[in-house]
């Protein structure tokens, strides 16, 4: 499986990101300090830390690059969910009747303030259309950062060929 060593060196960046500390000494320099492109692709109803997978790792991104001397304007970070993970970014409402999780409780959507702190850092949260039609779901039913795409693997095929490293998270 093919997976695994995509995972590695985001596990990695990820544990240099402890707010507050300085980086640690490496041997290895980063080399794409003034255009760092990544996608995401989140299709699986995968959590981690009580959100979803790919936003908590996305913003463990950021956080690493920022610390690395990466400026938010470098950093060029989109994440397109379709599939099973397309309902972490349903408004409040949308969320409680659609929770795959079956959480009673659950009134609220916990991915909403990872997403609108992704945002304001200049990430693109994306959702796909065709997910959103075979769901059932208007656009008012997302949160508001969320951008529409028309279908996910175009999109991402896209921004590969525009050079984004591809990350999935299914």
């Amino acid at each position: 499986m093919m997976k695994l060593p995509m995972v590695l060196p985001l596990l990695a960046l990820t544990a240099c990101a402890t707010p507050g500390l300085p980086p640690p000494s490496t041997d290895v320099e980063l080399r794409h300090t003034e255009d760092a492109r990544a996608v995401f692709q989140a299709s699986g109803d995968r959590w981690r830390d009580g959100v979803g997978a790919a936003l908590f790792y996305a913003d463990k991104v950021t956080q690493a690059y920022e610390r690395l001397g990466v400026p938010l304007e470098a950093q060029h970070i989109v994440l397109v969910f379709h599939g099973d993970a397309a309902y972490h970014l349903l408004n409040d409402a949308a969320f409680a009747r659609y929770d795959q999780r079956a959480d009673p409780t659950q009134t609220q959507n916990p991915n909403a303030a990872v997403i609108q702190r992704l945002a304001e850092r200049g990430v693109r949260v994306e959702i796909c259309a065709s997910t959103m039609e075979q769901r059932g779901w208007e656009r008012d039913d997302l949160l508001p950062e969320v951008i529409v795409t028309p279908n996910a693997f175009p999109r991402i095929i896209d921004l590969q060929m525009d050079g984004y490293a591809h990350l999935d998270f299914d």
